[in-house]
């Protein structure tokens, strides 16, 4: 179409958006399944048409980490009717939890880049433990400030913190001091295997071959590395 209007196009740009993460419906495996064969069939090698892509989400979103403290806490009761008379107590209040960083900080990627979070409890949960609805907001005291609208937590104290993976990408960057709140510091975190490799590449220039790295050896995550207990999933979390 651009060569019938008279245009010699020697540069595509794919764009970006690519998910750096496996918390998501689309892969980036089946993204590239697609993209890649209708490159080669629409855009040669001898095409003379050079090819670029924008991948910063790819790169950065697994990278960080954001850790927000509980700060305020707000019990509410819920009204007793006759039809809560079976009711076994598990819906008998619901939580609202203030933290540290909110839409207006580097949550503001739910506001412009329409994201889904989820918050990973610092402390793993007992297994009699009581779960109750739960949502979360940021410390501005202004409406739109919400995190997680639903979720299903044990009671927190103030204090406590809960964690968001994969907070890499339109989070930091795009934050602000809104109210007078501080952006969060930065903190750079790497596994004790990895530290020793970046000494042996520092040192003798080599690096060890994949193959021979052994799996046991590699801790799933810093925070695992670190002695921080995990959940092995999310709360159940629902973002509108």
């Amino acid at each position: 179409m651009g060569e019938e209007l008279g245009f010699n196009m020697t540069l595509l740009d794919i764009g970006g958006g690519f998910p750096g993460s496996e918390d998501v419906k689309l892969k980036f495996e089946e993204i590239t399944a697609v993209i890649n064969p209708a490159l080669d069939k629409y855009f040669p090698a001898d095409s003379g048409v050079q090819i670029i892509a924008e991948p910063g989400r790819y790169y950065v979103a697994s990278a960080y980490t954001l850790a927000v403290n509980i700060i305020a806490k707000k019990v509410v009761l819920k009204e007793q009717s006759a039809s809560d008379d079976e009711d076994d107590g598990t819906n008998d209040k619901t939580l609202m939890y203030y933290v540290n960083d909110g839409v207006y900080g580097s949550f503001n990627c739910i506001l412009y880049d329409h994201a889904h979070v989820l918050p990973v409890l610092h402390k793993k949960p007992k297994p009699d433990e009581k779960f109750f609805s739960c949502s979360i907001w940021g410390p501005t005291c202004d409406g739109l400030d919400r995190i997680v609208e639903l979720c299903g937590m044990p009671e927190l104290q103030v204090g406590d913190w809960m964690l968001f993976e994969n907070m890499g990408a339109y989070t930091v960057a795009a934050s602000s001091t809104f109210n007078g709140f501080q952006k969060p510091d930065i903190h750079y975190v790497m596994s004790r295997p990895a530290w020793q490799l970046m000494q042996q590449i520092q040192e003798q220039g080599l690096i060890q071959p994949v193959e021979e790295l052994c799996p046991s050896t590699m801790p799933i995550c810093c925070a695992w590395e670190s002695g921080i207990e995990l959940p092995s999933t999310s709360c159940s979390t629902r973002v509108l």
